[in-house]
């Protein structure tokens, strides 16, 4: 997404945000990635407005309500303070459950 102010432009990347968005649930416990070494979160800009979609596994036994709750609230702060940007929409995909 691309900003303007009176000194230039500041263009932050998808890849910035689904940064921001990693590391902002890193230390969840109990959430693991899809793929192995693969992140979690990936995002898009449609018509200005950010999407990001948290693909993972769950550990077996926890609360997917409240566990899928925390991950959207620290996402949504992370990229709210890192970027000034507000996401309207953060989907969390569940892909299955680890029994470790």
């Amino acid at each position: 997404m691309i900003t303007k102010n009176e000194i230039g432009k500041i263009d932050v990347t998808n890849n910035a945000i689904n940064d921001i968005a990693n590391v902002s649930i890193a230390k969840v416990q109990g959430i693991f990635s899809v793929k192995k070494d693969a992140g979690i979160a990936s995002c898009s800009f449609k018509d200005d407005v950010l999407k990001i979609v948290l693909s993972l596994k769950v550990k077996q036994g926890l609360d997917i309500v409240k566990v899928s709750g925390k991950l959207q609230s620290k996402v949504h702060e992370a990229v709210l303070e890192m970027t000034g940007i507000d996401c309207k929409q953060i989907d969390v995909d569940i892909q299955g459950f680890v029994t470790k």
